[in-house]
């Protein structure tokens, strides 16, 4: 009889190791972190700063406006704005303000109180391609990525591969 329940107990014990399911069920890759692939219109904005995922979902904390000839959208301390014409498929690159018809800023506050303004001039590369541009249902989607300095903080590099906005 002791044999039995040892069995019994070893068995339920064996059952409940290999039914556990792994309850960490969250993506290695930082660019996996980010929100998933969108082109309805699902109110979410990502990207990578300096390799740390930065996901916002909440509709409030995203700006996208289209007025005055230009896309201007942004969450998270990114900020981009793109001038007509602007087409599917076609990179936008960066340059200084009035350099361009397409800039990006970008606001990060580190650790404490310092907060890191990096103006339109201090982005030195990168750029914005849109692959859904709906002005009927107010959606835009795309990919964008770019480097910025400024004297006083660190090099930021931000990465977006996947379209998000």
């Amino acid at each position: 009889m002791k044999t039995l329940i040892t069995l019994i107990v070893y068995s339920l014990m064996l059952m409940a190791v290999t039914n556990c399911k792994n309850d960490d069920d969250t993506p290695t890759n930082p660019i996996d972190q980010l929100p998933p692939l969108t082109q309805t219109g699902e109110n979410t904005f990502g990207y990578l700063d300096n390799g740390n995922p930065i996901s916002i979902t909440n509709s409030r904390q995203i700006t996208a406006i289209y007025q005055g000839g230009g896309i201007q959208f942004g969450a998270g301390g990114v900020y981009i704005v793109v001038l007509d014409p602007f087409t599917i498929n076609t990179p936008y690159y960066f340059k200084g303000i009035g350099e361009g018809i397409s800039r990006a800023k970008f606001t990060k506050q580190n650790q404490g109180t310092e907060i890191c303004y990096y103006e339109y001039i201090d982005t030195y590369e990168g750029y914005v391609t849109f692959s859904k541009i709906d002005k009927t249902n107010y959606i835009i989607s795309g990919t964008f990525e770019f480097s910025t300095d400024t004297d006083s903080c660190e090099i930021v590099n931000i990465t977006c591969k996947l379209p998000l906005f």
